[in-house]
């Protein structure tokens, strides 16, 4: 007999979810929203990748910062008494790799002297949107730690690099950003 799938659970209807721990919370618990937060930069990095050429170093880049994020999430979930159990986590080892993209990215967009203003190429923007929402998982991770619902500190540090990485992705998309002072040196 074919098993039949289903992507209900019926867990969501009473406003609740189960956490990968196995815990129930709220929907409204600020762990599940850094889950969701981290949920919605994936797939800002996938609307991204999807203008991407395929197969190129961009497509790799984006897909191993979702491959990171997934691992993120289920540490997020996991709470902070199950998240050594974990096989991988963002660790500083996560960090130096995080760190070693952006100085080769540096390296190759021009130094700005002012605001830029997004929109110059459509993977420009997106890469610029995911780096607002890396933005707001950062807030909502820094909920969680002041809360003493998170303690990876790596973690930390990674997403705060994350958000300048997909800064300096997109200005090289783009090729030619424009400053928010048209004519300033």
């Amino acid at each position: 007999m074919k098993r039949i799938f289903s992507i209900t659970t019926r867990v969501g209807d009473r406003g609740t979810t189960r956490t990968f721990g196995g815990e129930t919370l709220s929907k409204s618990s600020p762990r599940i929203e850094a889950c969701g937060q981290v949920d919605e930069l994936v797939s800002a990095l996938g609307l991204a990748r999807a203008h991407a050429a395929r197969g190129g170093a961009l497509d790799a880049q984006l897909q191993e910062l979702q491959r990171a994020l997934f691992a993120f999430a289920a540490e997020i979930s996991a709470g902070v008494l199950q998240a050594g159990s974990l096989s991988q986590r963002l660790d500083a080892k996560a960090v130096r790799k995080l760190d070693t993209l952006r100085r080769r990215l540096e390296q190759t967009v021009e130094p700005m002297r002012d605001f830029i203003v997004p929109g110059e190429s459509l993977l420009g923007a997106q890469l610029d949107f995911a780096r607002t929402v890396a933005r707001r998982c950062e807030r909502a991770i820094v909920t969680l730690a002041d809360r003493k619902e998170f303690r990876n500190r790596q973690a930390f540090i990674w997403l705060n690099r994350l958000s300048d990485v997909l800064w300096l992705l997109a200005r090289q998309a783009e090729g030619h950003s424009r400053p928010l002072h048209e004519g300033r040196p």
